[in-house]
């Protein structure tokens, strides 16, 4: 796990060199152990490094194969089998790392490597002969990159800030009027400055030495054949999670575990005592929050039993404290996130740095592969019913009833309402007199959009993979960002897209039996181990924001700048004023539009507004080997 910038086509480019060095040690948080760069004057590779896997010198970045340069940003889990099977084909090797198996896989296979990593990965490979650039992001997105173009130089890196300064910075108001009134990042590859994009999850390009660039997709969803659910389905599910878990497991440094009390996180901990063994030490961490959302209590006893030493952070209440690791966040994030629950998730990455580990596995990615979320339930409903299903339909409704039939309805209409139906229901939570009509074009039907691209014969399916492709992006970015920021890997074993390929090519029962959510997982005999501390309602990850943080945060809004943006209203103005913001239904949209207030703070105001000037954007993160690489 790295911090990487590049710069392609840059022989009439004005930057110097220090200038992209500078803006390669912005990602220092992401990589603390090395610093290292390849310049030849028309392509520029700068990388700071994490180091997990081959812990020797020689595997620092930029790493060289013949004619070829690499920069290289995650894992590949089973870099192990394809180092043999290059050996195979007369390769060999002289480091312990992933990243020469990946330049040699590049160099064996060409593009069609990327079909065989499973991992998490931003490569950057440049071919010194013909002076082409190839760039690849992993299936999901696990790993950020961002792309600019600027003249006929092209720029990438880990992360927004990097691109900043390079940028016109003129700000996307729709993409921010959209997250503000939505409650939710869908940003298709945009950023809040136009200009800057996210590099296409699942995709790779070749840009040649003229500019001419290709793009090209290398993996999709299954749409085949729809596979019934049997016995031996549940158990080559069972063989696929404990597989993924544990190619997860390789690192030549401690790991850690993100444990709660629900399912994901505890069948991933239990699972990794396993491969690990009774005599290795995994420190697991939670968080307390004492309030309905506190999950420690069952942490603790889930830990107990696995014998593994538990890390119970608090989060502090003081308004200052919140604010500054919130600023930070927009900082690295370049944008804002919808849940308070991030600055939460924030102090729990930190306490797994300070305790010294450098790889943390987590559940992200189980609610949307599995259908863990109750809204799936209402929209499958009416599927059920009219393939004559009555008995699933039936258990599905009941649950619904017990959940909450009128949420449930809420639920269902945020997911299938156009743009004008989704506007009444917004009214209820007087956002929208806030905003000008500013967007330029409605907000597309979601599922209409999203579902018709979906080749899947099974209704289940199209819902959770469309969430799968869509909903759990901004999950994957945030959770990358946050642990970046504490020089943490996080690792997460159930975007395996082995487990995934596998389960979209299941009917529903493998996610969903008689209103019962992840339903394989519930039929592992690990589980049963567990059985009466998991089986209780989901609680979620969440976190309040106290009355004494939201005064301060409406204080500075009151003279924010970004008051004076053409998307707002003097209504906005108006009722900031007053002390209408604290009630409770506008919270997240109190946070949200605090969030962009840091971000015009960061990006548009302060010194990082300046072009070309990363000095203000470096955290104080001390580089442990700053063996920097001269011209090559």
């Amino acid at each position: 796990m790295c911090g990487i910038f590049a710069a392609f086509n840059i022989e009439n480019c004005i930057l110097a060199e220090q200038e992209l060095i500078d803006a390669t040690k912005v990602a220092s948080h992401r990589g603390p152990d090395n610093i290292g760069y390849f310049n030849d004057g028309f392509c520029f590779l700068g990388h700071t490094r994490l180091s997990i896997l081959g812990l020797e010198t020689q595997s620092n970045q930029p790493l060289f194969y013949e004619d070829l340069v690499i920069i290289f940003n995650g894992e590949v889990f089973n870099y192990i089998e394809l180092r043999e099977e290059l050996r195979a084909l007369n390769y060999t090797f002289e480091t312990n790392s992933d990243t020469e198996v990946v330049i040699k896989s590049f160099h064996g296979w060409g593009n069609d490597c990327f079909t065989k990593f499973n991992g998490m990965w931003a490569i950057v490979i440049y071919n010194r002969k013909n002076r082409t650039l190839t760039v690849s992001r992993d299936r999901f997105g696990q790993k950020p990159i961002f792309v600019m173009q600027k003249g006929n130089s092209v720029f990438f890196s880990s992360e927004f800030q990097q691109l900043a300064p390079l940028s016109d910075k003129e700000i996307d108001y729709e993409l921010i009027q959209k997250f503000l009134q939505e409650g939710t990042y869908e940003g298709g590859g945009r950023t809040f400055f136009k200009g800057i994009e996210e590099f296409p999850k699942v995709h790779y390009c070749e840009i040649d030495a003229a500019g001419h660039c290709a793009s090209f997709r290398y993996w999709d969803y299954w749409s085949g054949e729809i596979w019934q659910t049997d016995a031996s389905s549940f158990s080559k599910f069972s063989e696929l999670l404990q597989d993924a878990i544990r190619v997860r497991l390789r690192a030549d440094v401690p790991f850690g575990i993100l444990l709660s009390e629900g399912t994901d996180s505890t069948i991933i901990a239990a699972y990794a005592r396993k491969y690990a063994g009774a005599d290795i030490d995994i420190p697991a961490f939670t968080y307390r929050s004492r309030d309905k959302f506190d999950e420690s209590g069952y942490a603790e006893k889930i830990a107990n039993k696995l014998h593994m030493s538990l890390t119970i952070r608090e989060q502090p209440q003081e308004a200052a404290e919140y604010k500054e690791r919130l600023a930070r966040l927009v900082k690295h994030m370049g944008r804002g996130h919808s849940s308070p629950a991030i600055v939460s998730v924030d102090f729990l990455y930190q306490s797994v740095a300070e305790a010294g580990i450098k790889v943390a596995l987590d559940g992200q990615g189980s609610d949307e592969l599995l259908a863990g979320y109750k809204n799936y339930f209402m929209l499958v409903i009416p599927w059920f019913f009219f393939r004559g299903k009555f008995i699933q339909a039936y258990y599905c409704l009941v649950d619904q009833f017990r959940f909450g039939f009128t949420m449930a309805i809420i639920l269902y209409l945020r997911n299938i309402l156009p743009s004008s139906g989704r506007r009444l229901m917004r009214i209820s939570y007087d956002y929208e007199r806030f905003f000008r009509k500013f967007s330029s074009e409605p907000r597309k039907e979601i599922v209409v959009r999203k579902l018709s691209k979906v080749r899947n014969s099974n209704a289940l399916n199209r819902y959770l993979i469309w969430h799968h492709s869509l909903g759990l992006e901004n999950l994957l970015f945030y959770g990358d960002i946050v642990a970046m920021r504490t020089s943490v890997e996080n690792r997460a074993p159930f975007m395996d897209h082995r487990l995934v390929d596998f389960v979209f090519q299941h009917d529903e029962k493998l996610k969903l039996y008689n209103a019962i959510d992840k339903y394989a997982i519930r039929t592992l005999p690990i589980y049963r181990e567990f059985k009466d501390t998991l089986d209780r309602e989901k609680i979620g990850f969440s976190s309040d924001i106290k009355k004494e943080t939201k005064l301060s945060i409406i204080e500075k809004l009151r003279s924010s700048s970004i008051l004076k943006w053409p998307i707002f209203t003097q209504s906005l103005s108006t009722f900031l004023m007053g002390e209408g913001m604290l009630n409770s239904k506008y919270e997240r949209f109190l946070f949200r539009l605090y969030q962009v207030h840091l971000w015009d703070q960061i990006f548009m105001q302060s010194g990082a507004a300046i072009a070309r000037d990363w000095g203000s954007l470096q955290d104080n993160v001390r580089v442990k080997k700053n063996q920097v690489g001269a011209m090559q």
